[in-house]
């Protein structure tokens, strides 16, 4: 129980003072092994599916980033903040 204290203690002193940024890159990646195992776990007898899997999953979080980002732009067009020529 001690060196589980010691290790919680240890992973809050490197985390304190980190910008909200270098936190959210640290839980992404976090999730992103979490993720990673569990499709392990369920195709572990192929791995390449399961990379393909990942590499799918990659692709699919660039196109929300992008529509995202063509949200926020057509929302600042909705406001007046951007004029289209």
């Amino acid at each position: 129980m001690r060196n589980e204290t010691n290790t919680r203690a240890e992973i809050i002193a490197l985390l304190a003072g980190r910008t909200h940024v270098s936190l959210e890159n640290i839980r992404q990646f976090i999730l992103d092994l979490d993720e990673r195992d569990h499709m392990e776990f369920l195709y572990s007898s192929d791995l390449d599916f399961a990379e393909e899997l990942e590499a799918r999953n990659a692709e699919a979080k660039g196109m929300l980033g992008i529509l995202r980002d063509i949200e926020g732009t057509l929302r600042r067009v909705d406001a007046g903040k951007i004029t289209l020529q």
